[in-house]
């Protein structure tokens, strides 16, 4: 038997109150003298040390009474063999291990295995254990499932086999997206959401130590987080979600000694603003500097750095480069010289951390392409459509585009590769059009168009032979002075530039006269009507079955020519054909963004309608020479080390640089009350033998609610008491003197 309230047991002792009072003797207080005692000897009674228990059955009532009623206020219960275990008290520990870049710092990693080895080893028989790692994504490495057929040794060792071999990532960090995992994983079965790796090892469990994890009635869940809680991790994923409150995370920090760090920027683009009309030399380009930006950390205890280009082939000069100065907590723009021949990355040298002071370039000369007109160049600019598109400029850091003019024939084939887009005004004979046809269906893209219909059924004719239907009718629209676009598609590539309200306002063009399509075959798109709903741009997408590229082709209902329209003039012109060159570009790497991280996927890299490039290492982290990467091919489906790569598709070249994310370089650290702002529930994790004490005095509530032993008690008291007064009611009755009759 066990009692809930042990202190109320004292109140036995209050049994000896009846003892004593069986002592007390009732002495005579006072004598009356008889006289005739006088005649008799005066004998003094004989005194007895010893005190003698006067009525012992009521005694033994009383005191039993007293017992019953202590025990009663104890609260007693009794225990099963099922609920004596304390170590059935069970609790599930899932261990966050931070694997981004920035933990790359000094011997942060060694602390977070040591941190790690320290929650394990206090694992207790009943406990359970899970472990989770987590840079850019969230990899559960080991599950409460595999974790319950270990044995407790394996188990308290349990990173071990893990992280031997392990370093961490060059991802970025997203704290949110991994507390948002476990919180999953925590409150309910195993939902394996992120990427999950078995992790082999070589131990079973007992069938006893089975048991007595599952033999726990309530099982706490306790997450610790082993991270360096840089500034520059993402918690936006926790926006929107209930924190579960039963499940407290305790915040293990590992700090670096080193404070100072700075990181370089590149801009996201060197050149100057596409679409501008003049053009700057190779000589200009060469005498201009390369722009970026150095920041230093809030924390970091110096201030001045150096820059330096770094060519893999060559030795790293200690002294050269150039001097910044950078006050802690600040930024600067600097301007360094072009990269010389042979550089892949820019490197600062000067603070304490070095695994963010990489910057790698993917330096290539432009590639040259072309933009074809074919058509009458008009010597009038008012009616000319050439004169006013050759003054544009569609050069990129990755191209050069000649515009030219094609006035008296069209060659018998066209490269989509040199010759992206292709733009058409006038008649199209049969010749023409098939040479259309093969350059469309190769990937290329052609603009066509469409001439005046007043008194000529030219484009009707041009039309039908291009697209190979006879269902075209077009007429000459009736445009009371001027119309404008109306129901514009901003959710085409075309024109999604333009859906921020503040571009978006297309009421300032104005058009004279227009064609109307009176009748069209289907499978054509509307991007955009005029007021009266006559189509202004139509598309439609063509594809040869036998090859993997798509071509397109727009119709222009208008000419831009101020004989026409006003587009021309407008500020939406540039941008518009600038779009239409870029859709068109078959360049298979063209539209690659210029801030690529660790973690990229190659199928990333190209649109979902292209062939899979084959990559190749040019320059890499992780090597020492030149020699180590060079023209090695990357078999794997994610490049996941920075450095400089270089993309084969289809006989076409193109380099790209991987840098870590910027936030990486954030290393300053952030306490646990940003994830409490967040509504996360912050906690030290339980002991286990608290753990195992709390829950037992859990039971051994539970287990006297429902016994309820104290009312039998009680009831046995009350009858005591009862039989007492009978007792005690005889005992009186029985030295009562007799009186005579």
């Amino acid at each position: 038997m066990s009692l809930l309230a042990p202190l109320y047991i004292l109140g036995a002792l209050a049994v000896a109150a009846p003892v004593i009072f069986h002592l007390i003797r009732r002495q005579v207080k006072q004598r009356t003298p008889l006289s005739t005692m006088m005649f008799l000897p005066n004998t003094q009674p004989k005194l007895s040390r010893r005190s003698r228990l006067e009525n012992l059955p009521l005694l033994l009532l009383r005191a039993l009474a007293l017992l019953l009623l202590a025990l009663a206020f104890s609260r007693p219960f009794l225990r099963n063999s099922a609920t004596t275990d304390v170590d059935a008290a069970s609790r599930r520990i899932v261990v966050m291990v931070d694997t981004s870049a920035s933990m790359r710092r000094g011997d942060l990693w060694n602390q977070a295995i040591e941190q790690l080895r320290d929650v394990t080893s206090t694992l207790q028989p009943g406990d359970s254990l899970a472990i989770v790692t987590f840079d850019s994504q969230p990899r559960l490495r080991l599950g409460f499932d595999a974790a319950a057929e270990m044995s407790v040794e394996s188990r308290r060792t349990a990173g071990d086999p893990i992280f031997s071999s392990e370093q961490p990532t060059w991802n970025s960090t997203d704290l949110g997206a991994a507390l948002r995992f476990v919180a999953d994983l925590s409150t309910g079965d195993e939902r394996t959401q992120g990427t999950t790796e078995a992790v082999e090892v070589s131990a079973a469990g007992t069938g006893d130590e089975a048991t007595a994890v599952q033999a726990g009635s309530a099982v706490e869940t306790q997450v610790v987080l082993i991270s360096d809680m840089q500034a520059g991790t993402s918690l936006d994923a926790l926006q929107g979600i209930a924190w579960p409150k039963r499940l407290p995370v305790e915040v293990r920090s590992v700090i670096a000694k080193e404070k100072t760090n700075a990181w370089l920027t590149l801009p996201a683009q060197q050149e100057e603003i596409v679409g501008a009309a003049p053009r700057e030399s190779a000589s200009e380009r060469d005498d201009r500097q390369f722009r970026l930006r150095v920041s230093n950390a809030q924390q970091s205890q110096r201030s001045q750095f150096r820059l330096a280009w770094i060519d893999p082939s060559k030795p790293i000069d200690a002294k050269a480069g150039l001097t910044v100065e950078v006050p802690p907590g600040q930024s600067r723009i600097v301007r360094v010289e072009q990269p010389p021949t042979g550089a892949t990355a820019i490197e600062l040298f000067g603070d304490d951390q070095d695994f963010d002071n990489k910057r790698y370039y993917a330096s290539e000369p432009p590639r040259d392409q072309t933009l074809m007109f074919v058509g009458n160049d008009i010597a009038e600019p008012r009616d000319s459509l050439f004169y006013y598109l050759q003054r544009l400029s569609l050069d990129t850091p990755k191209r050069r585009v000649s515009i030219r003019l094609m006035a008296d024939s069209v060659p018998a084939s066209i490269d989509a590769g040199d010759v992206p887009m292709l733009i058409v005004s006038g008649e199209i004979n049969d010749e023409a059009a098939e040479t259309y046809k093969q350059y469309v269906q190769s990937g290329g893209s052609l603009l066509y168009v469409v001439p005046s219909a007043s008194g000529n059924d030219v484009g009707q004719k041009s039309l039908r032979r291009l697209t190979r239907s006879q269902e075209w009718t077009i007429g000459e629209a009736e445009v009371k002075d001027y119309t404008m676009l109306s129901q514009i598609d901003f959710s085409h590539p075309l024109f999604a530039p333009f859906a921020d309200p503040k571009f978006n306002d297309f009421s300032k063009i104005r058009f004279w006269t227009h064609r109307s399509f009176v009748q069209r075959p289907d499978g054509w798109d509307v991007l955009a009507s005029f007021e009266g709903g006559s189509p202004a741009i139509l598309e439609r997408l063509e594809s040869e079955p036998t090859s993997n590229k798509t071509g397109r082709i727009w119709l222009l209902a208008v000419g831009w020519q101020p004989l026409e329209s006003q587009l021309a003039l407008s500020t939406k012109f540039i941008p518009l054909i600038f779009g239409m060159f870029d859709a068109s570009d078959n360049n298979p790497n063209s539209g690659i963004q210029t801030s690529l991280h660790p973690g990229t996927a190659v199928s990333a890299l190209v649109g979902t309608d292209q062939k899979l490039p084959e990559v190749y290492q040019l320059s890499t982290e992780a090597a020492k020479t030149a020699d180590e990467v060079a023209g090695k091919l990357i078999e794997a489906s994610i490049i996941d080390q920075p450095g400089v790569y270089q993309l084969v598709s289809d006989g076409r070249q193109e380099k790209i640089a991987i840098n870590i994310a910027e936030s990486e370089s954030q290393t300053d650290p952030i306490g646990s009350d940003e994830l409490e702002r967040m509504g996360v529930v912050v906690g030290k994790a339980i002991a286990p033998v608290d753990a195992a004490i709390g829950e037992r005095q859990l039971r051994d509530v539970e287990l006297e609610s429902q016994q309820r032993i104290w009312r039998w008690l009680l009831i046995g008291v009350l009858g005591l008491l009862a039989v007492e007064t009978l007792v005690g009611g005889w005992i009186g009755r029985q030295r009562r003197p007799a009186t005579s009759s």
